[in-house]
């Protein structure tokens, strides 16, 4: 969901532009920044950009601020951690906004929607299931990845209706029954993808996964 930039309040805009730099500046201040001179996690995180810019250019529309892609944000947070998963959910934003899919003025919306709102799901899950949950590979991949990322889905969905409902873009009924009607197919798209992902990071590269330990969901099991 990439909201344009006209159908909106410029004011409601212009306050979630500078939420979203404060979300931003909030990463970059938590972000261990030494990272980035590591060659590996610096490829990694350009490359993964690319690919979150790649999944957001491939779209079904069906109304002005009403689309269906990919997001992709569970196996970036999980892969990265939050505060990257954040800034490369920026960069693939900008290169979205470029290339003329999302309204300039609606940067920062179209960043805490989808961007902030299913990272910081993502991560609460990772800690809950830290917690409380066994320590099991299946636990990591199924709870983690494919369910987290299927909810992350369905709430970057429910949170894009509320918006579209709220400010009258649309009239309630017709949002139930064109648009929330996707939610099985919108929560399996995404969960299936992101699992799957997952399950080859893991297993081929777990190097580049900061939230996988063999130590923690293999050894001993």
């Amino acid at each position: 969901m990439d909201f344009p930039s006209d159908i909106f309040p410029q004011s409601f805009l212009w306050l979630a532009n500078l939420l979203a730099l404060l979300v931003l500046a909030w990463a970059f201040y938590r972000a261990p920044l030494a990272r980035l001179r590591e060659n590996a996690f610096s490829h990694l995180l350009f490359a993964a950009s690319v690919v979150i810019l790649l999944l957001w250019n491939l779209r079904a529309g069906i109304h002005p601020g009403i689309s269906f892609h990919v997001l992709g944000m569970t196996a970036l947070t999980l892969m990265v951690g939050w505060h990257y998963a954040l800034i490369a959910a920026a960069l693939a934003l900008l290169g979205s906004t470029l290339n003329g899919n999302a309204g300039p003025v609606a940067y920062g919306l179209n960043l805490l929607v989808m961007g902030a709102l299913p990272v910081s799901l993502t991560w609460a899950a990772l800690r809950l299931a830290q917690r409380h949950f066994p320590r099991n590979f299946f636990v990591y991949v199924l709870f983690n990845a494919f369910l987290v990322a299927g909810l992350g889905a369905v709430a970057v969905t429910l949170a894009g209706a509320a918006l579209l409902w709220a400010f009258d873009v649309y009239q309630a009924h017709w949002l139930g029954y064109q648009y929330l009607r996707y939610f099985p197919l919108v929560f399996f798209a995404e969960g299936v993808a992101n699992g799957m992902v997952m399950t080859m990071m893991v297993a081929l590269r777990p190097e580049w996964v900061c939230t996988f330990d063999d130590r923690r969901y293999l050894y001993g099991k």
